[in-house]
């Protein structure tokens, strides 16, 4: 009887295990989903001069909504403006990394970047023809170019973002497809400009490889040789640095790369450091 009693629970905790590898699977409506081409295209150049304004001052959660909400209304008036797009999904990524403490609204943010950077990647005609046949994101970016290399560079950096702060471990072990996706967009930004973003890709790549379980490929080595590679291209880019002590030096509890990276950080003159000031001001205080 007994062993019947621990078959049961085997078999039950193996029905759990297979329902969850299926239930837990991230997926999410394309960003394109119930676009409608726009014939009307108004000037949305005094909104956007409007959001490089406040760019140069957008340091706190409000400051950083307004500045998504103009880009919005730019995007209003020009839906085939790429920019608008692309940097409406970039602060929404800000907005989750930043200033979101609950995890809901953390994926919230995540997920309008991922949409907004699939609508600027829907603009282009052959991009636009291979996914609305069926080609996945990943698979149909080989057909993008220079001028949509920003909506897929934040479009694999929100992918990223929900993975490591979105899921659980197990949630992780069930979706590294997610990141491992996010390689073959990462060759297609290398192919156009291998240092996108001061150092971009090798950044990324770091983050990938101590996020990765190892039995996937992750590596602390490799991730530490790609930190080094992004601040060699980018060494005025605060991320860099800054990602390298939160992501790698935390976990393998190297102390003194830790300080000198944060220190490094701290030293610098938000405006002046490579990425836009919403971003460094978010650096220098975390």
């Amino acid at each position: 009887m007994k062993k019947q009693i621990n078959h049961f629970i085997l078999l039950t905790f193996a029905f759990c295990l297979f329902t969850f590898s299926f239930t837990s699977c991230v997926s999410w409506k394309p960003g394109w989903e119930g676009y409608t081409e726009s014939s009307t295209q108004r000037n949305p150049s005094k909104l956007l001069e409007k959001a490089a304004e406040l760019e140069k001052t957008a340091d706190t959660k409000e400051k950083v909504q307004e500045l998504i909400d103009t880009y919005k209304e730019a995007a209003e008036l020009a839906p085939l403006n790429n920019y608008a797009l692309w940097k409406i999904g970039n602060y929404n990524i800000l907005m989750g990394a930043a200033y979101s403490e609950k995890k809901k609204e953390r994926k919230m943010h995540y997920m309008e970047a991922v949409k907004y950077c699939e609508k600027a990647m829907y603009l282009n005609p052959e991009f636009k023809k291979k996914v609305d046949s069926g080609v996945e994101v990943w698979e149909a970016c080989n057909v993008l170019d220079e001028n949509e290399i920003n909506a897929m560079g934040y479009w694999y950096t929100a992918i990223f973002y929900y993975f490591k702060e979105c899921l659980s471990g197990l949630g992780r072990v069930f979706n590294t497809k997610l990141v491992i996706h996010n390689d073959i967009v990462m060759n297609r930004i290398d192919e156009i400009d291998p240092n996108w973003a001061g150092g971009g890709n090798y950044f990324s790549r770091g983050i990938y490889y101590v996020a990765v379980p190892e039995k996937f490929g992750g590596s602390k080595e490799k991730a530490a040789e790609y930190f080094a590679k992004a601040i060699e291209v980018g060494p005025e880019y605060m991320v860099n640095r800054w990602g390298r002590a939160k992501y790698l030096y935390e976990i393998t509890g190297d102390r003194k790369g830790y300080i000198e990276d944060l220190n490094w950080v701290l030293s610098q003159n938000p405006p002046d450091r490579g990425n836009p000031y919403p971003w460094n001001a978010y650096f220098k205080a975390g």
